[in-house]
């Protein structure tokens, strides 16, 4: 009796007063504990802590601990801190303390140190081992929101590694994305995931969206393994095999690039392939070199299949306030030389130095060098080169060095140059340009008087081989403010000193073997009288301004030898309308014209115009033999030029520049543009006539795209000689785009020739992967 009430008080004692129990190295806490005698078990409740002597951490509301089977149950919700900080929460969790399992077949969350997140519908955890286990439908959502599902997982907490099978990831991570539409995912037989690497086993790579009806992607990247080394932020791949619509393009043996979070890593690029009707097929493997933080180079040899190999390289430096490129390349030229084909190598340099010299906001002092070196004309057409400083298409090589300064109130300029036509091929290619020097400083700005700027030109040319001239140019410019009288007609005056100091030798244009001075002034009043009315739209706003200038400008010019100087609209009120600097137009004349617009009206705003229409013409007191004949200034009355446009709708509209015979009989500059939209298809289209004195050429140009829908488009292209009927060169291509592939068919006939650049006809397919970039595929010449 005496031993019974004794067990009592010891039960009471447990249950009221005790709150910590230690039982086979399990350490509980908890509000209240209970001692089942029937069944040798614990039950713990409110606020229940257990810690194993592994100092795992169990947190529930309630606990059954069996200390025969040393089995220990929760209920509920339970959340679980293991020794390696990982975090368990799930439900039922059943800890079998004898075999040192934690397990459950509840949903259950698992949190690692770096935020990753795995969902599991049942799991076993090893204690001994630090290690989960799970099967089932399991998925991982790591700290950048990428997805992760696998049918089995290993975790390792103390490696910090796990192991999955069947294994399907989704990369939500923006950084890969090259479209929003872009969904880039893994798929794999097994997968490795660790602190250091991952590893992608008989896997498969895309970034394309998904598909309905679970068509192939467009393009995918099967590999034997893919492994991304988080410590040289790279993706490898192991016999790859690149498929386009299910189709096998290439193979690649071994294949790397850097992951999205590298903006640049050293590496091989997309091979390009091009095909050449003077050179023939050619294979390009750039290959990129990070040298260091600051400067980098792209190394691309051009392996032809019958000439030899062309190496072509670009290096860039970032400096503090500088910026150097240098562009180069090399080939020993033909293999089979003849009469086009001349022997010896052929090679390139191309470099450009920016220097910012201040770093003041309100001004700017610039230092810039430039170097272009040929070894051959032809060379960057052949080989068609094209690069960030290199256009196979140039010409003029320029090799200068340039400082500027320009704050609020002056600007200077110092410039070196020296320049190669190409074209030509004699010493008269050549033109050199030492000093030229650019001053310019506004000297008043006044409400009543206007403004006077100050402009400095000293320049040396030698050109034609022997051909020199030295000036020395200031102009001084005067623009009064614009007055406006009670009827509403706006007025003002311009005026224009030119002061020319000059040697020339060996020139038909100046006079030679002296020094020589000259002073030249023009003074205009410009009048215009702006006129609006409203439209029978009232959305719409009709405006009419008459315009005039009276120019006197005494004294005599120079015979202006420029054939490039053409009167149209834009210059027809100019005070100077000559580019060269030593030269004024003079003569007295009246320049005037009409300016007639429909525009739209929205919020008391004007907008867009509807239909346009200028018209002018200049009008001489004499004859200026001087000016050249291809402005028609030379006459008493020029040519009436113009500009006109309309726009009928959205879809439609014509532009017009125009040139028609003082006399009204010819046409001699006509440049007519029209745009439609009919449909899907787009049509620019494009005619130029040069007549008389402006030339005697005539040209045809058309664009046509056809959008067949969102994804297909096929455009042409043409330019046609008229005069000669002849094709200059036309373009035929197709287009297929969505959101992770671009494919291209294009058809090209091309009649240039020059020296070894033969006219040719290409077929070429090129496709584009997004992100990694653009494959030309061999072209195919008739």
């Amino acid at each position: 009796m005496t031993n019974k009430i004794f067990l009592n008080i010891y039960i009471f004692f447990l249950i009221f007063i005790s709150h910590s129990l230690s039982a086979d190295d399990l350490n509980i806490n908890a509000k209240i504990i209970e001692l089942d005698k029937s069944d040798k078990s614990i039950i713990a409740e409110g606020g229940v802590e257990v810690k194993d002597n592994k100092n795992n951490l169990i947190i529930s509301e309630k606990i059954k601990y069996d200390k025969i089977k040393q089995i220990l149950n929760t209920y509920g919700e339970t959340e679980i801190i293991t020794s390696e900080n990982f975090k368990i929460k799930g439900e039922n969790i059943i800890y079998d303390n004898n075999k040192k399992i934690v397990s459950s077949d509840s949903k259950t969350q698992i949190t690692d140190r770096d935020g990753n997140t795995v969902f599991v519908n049942m799991f076993n955890y090893i204690v001994e081992k630090n290690m989960f286990l799970s099967s089932g439908e399991i998925k991982i959502t790591d700290n950048k929101s990428n997805e992760y599902y696998f049918s089995e997982i290993y975790i390792d907490e103390k490696k910090r590694k796990m192991v999955g099978s069947d294994i399907r990831t989704f990369l939500n991570d923006g950084s890969f994305k090259y479209d929003s539409r872009n969904e880039p995912r893994f798929f794999a037989n097994s997968a490795t995931i660790s602190e250091d690497y991952t590893i992608f086993n008989k896997a498969v790579f895309t970034a394309c969206k998904q598909r309905e009806n679970d068509k192939c992607p467009p393009w995918v990247i099967r590999a034997k393994e893919i492994k991304h080394n988080a410590a040289k932020k790279t993706i490898f791949y192991d016999s790859a095999v690149l498929k386009v619509y299910n189709f096998p393009i290439f193979y690649f043996p071994k294949f790397f690039h850097p992951d999205p979070t590298v903006k640049r890593q050293s590496g091989f690029l997309m091979p390009q392939f091009a095909d050449n009707s003077t050179v023939g097929f050619s294979t390009s493997i750039p290959y990129f070199w990070a040298i260091s933080k600051d400067k980098d180079m792209t190394i691309t040899p051009k392996i032809y299949a019958g000439e030899n190999i062309l190496l072509k390289n670009e290096y860039r430096q970032a400096f503090k306030n500088s910026y150097l490129i240098v562009d180069s390349s090399f080939t020993q030229g033909y293999k089979d030389t003849g009469n086009k084909k001349t022997s010896g190598s052929r090679n390139h340099i191309f470099a450009n130095f920016k220097q910012n010299l201040t770093e003041k906001k309100d001004s700017y002092s610039n230092l810039e060098v430039n170097l272009e070196h040929l070894s051959n004309d032809t060379y960057l057409k052949v080989h068609d080169i094209k690069t960030e400083l290199v256009d196979s298409e140039k010409t003029i090589l320029r090799n200068e060095v340039k400082y500027q300064y320009q704050d609020r109130g002056e600007y200077f300029g110092l410039m070196a140059s020296a320049y190669e036509d190409t074209t030509k091929v004699d010493r008269s290619k050549y033109e050199y340009v030492l000093p030229n020097l650019v001053y310019e400083r506004n000297l008043l700005s006044d409400k009543k008087i206007g403004i006077i700027d100050l402009y400095t030109n000293a320049i040396a040319k030698n050109f034609n081989v022997d051909q020199t001239t030295k000036f020395l140019v200031n102009d001084i410019g005067w623009k009064s403010r614009s007055f406006t009288n009670t009827i509403g007609l706006q007025s003002n005056f311009e005026g224009l000193l030119k002061v020319v100091a000059y040697e020339a030798e060996n020139t038909s244009n100046y006079k030679t073997g002296s020094f020589n001075a000259e002073t030249h002034g023009a003074v205009s009043y410009n009048a215009s009288l702006p006129m609006y009315s409203d439209s029978l739209n009232k959305n719409k706003i009709n405006f009419f301004t008459p315009k005039l200038s009276f120019k006197y400008a005494p004294g005599h010019m120079r015979n202006l030898h420029d054939d490039s100087l053409r009167l149209d609209y834009s210059n027809l009120f100019s005070l100077n309308k000559n580019s060269n600097i030593d030269v004024l137009d003079s003569g007295t004349s009246l320049a005037a014209g009409l300016e007639f617009s429909n525009l739209d009206v929205l919020d008391n705003k004007t907008g867009e115009e509807n239909y346009s229409l200028y018209l002018g013409q200049v009008y001489s007191l004499d004859q200026n033999s001087d000016m050249p004949s291809r402005s028609s200034l030379d006459q008493k009355v020029s040519d009436l030029v113009g500009r006109a446009s309309i726009k009928f709708n959205e879809n439609f509209s014509i532009s017009n520049n125009f040139s028609v015979d003082h006399n009204f009989n010819d046409i001699n500059y006509n440049d007519l543009k029209a745009s439609f939209l009919l449909g899907n298809a787009k049509f620019n289209v494009g005619y130029l006539e040069e007549n008389n004195h402006i030339g005697n050429n005539s040209y045809f140009k058309s664009d046509v795209k056809l959008e067949i829908n969102k994804s297909n488009n096929l455009s042409f292209d043409l330019k046609k000689n008229l005069e000669t009927d002849s094709t200059e060169f036309y373009n035929l291509a197709y287009n297929y785009v969505n959101d992770c592939l671009k494919a291209g068919l294009v058809y090209r006939r091309e009649y240039y020739t020059d020296r070894d650049v033969e006219s040719s006809d290409t077929l070429m397919f090129n496709i584009s992967l997004f992100p990694f970039g653009k494959v030309n595929l061999p072209t195919l010449d008739r």
